[in-house]
């Protein structure tokens, strides 16, 4: 599961990677299907049942990982909400 949820990070840096770069939304789909796959796999791993869900390494790491989505929020978020605006007037 410790693992699992560090490769999540590693994802999650990938995506700010992909925000600081020329931003490709061919490149954020595969980044989004990395985090698909990833939760559908955190999701039914029989580990979660079995974790210290109050271990230190645990508590550090979803900590770490619920920043790093705040942070992307912020900075991904308006750059979404304009390709959806943009995306709706050529409909």
């Amino acid at each position: 599961m410790i693992k699992k949820l560090e490769i999540f990070d590693e994802t999650l840096n990938s995506l700010d990677e992909l925000n600081n770069n020329r931003f490709s939304f061919e490149k954020f789909k595969e980044v989004n299907s990395q985090f698909e796959n990833l939760l559908t796999e955190l999701k039914s791993d029989e580990e979660t049942l079995n974790i210290n869900k109050t271990s230190q390494e645990y508590i550090n790491i979803f900590n770490k990982i619920l920043n790093k989505i705040d942070m992307l929020e912020t900075k991904i978020l308006p750059k979404a909400n304009l390709l959806d605006s943009f995306s709706k007037t050529k409909s």
